[in-house]
């Protein structure tokens, strides 16, 4: 029998359900306003972007509680875990680091994607 694969839920988009959309578009707005104010000023740019990283990591849990009312510790833990995990696999501020290669956000995407379900004990 053959197997059916859905090509439409990648492994990005599998972390990016974990995460909640409002995280995902503050990071994505503010890095795009980081970039356009310090582009000529990549030292900046850098800690900027470390900075926002911490506070969508911080902000994440606490959006989930308190906005979307979600109070199991597990579900908090995997999608603020997610956050970085996205962030490694976008590039994120992990692109200023010298050892970081966008092949090693494609590694670890579906490693993390493959570990989810295991640690919920189910589909995620």
């Amino acid at each position: 029998m053959a197997r059916s694969v859905n090509t439409s839920d990648t492994y990005l988009s599998r972390v990016l359900k974990h995460i909640p959309t409002e995280i995902v578009l503050a990071y994505i707005s503010v890095e795009g306003i980081l970039r356009s104010v310090y582009a000529t000023r990549p030292v900046i740019l850098e800690k900027s972007l470390w900075y926002l990283s911490v506070a969508m990591l911080v902000l994440t849990p606490l959006w989930l509680w308190r906005v979307m009312r979600i109070t199991k510790l597990q579900q908090l833990s995997i999608s603020t875990l997610s956050v970085p995990v996205w962030l490694f696999a976008i590039g994120g501020p992990f692109m200023h680091l010298d050892w970081y290669e966008p092949a090693l956000g494609g590694i670890a995407l579906p490693l993390y994607t493959l570990c989810v379900p295991i640690l919920l004990g189910k589909q995620s």
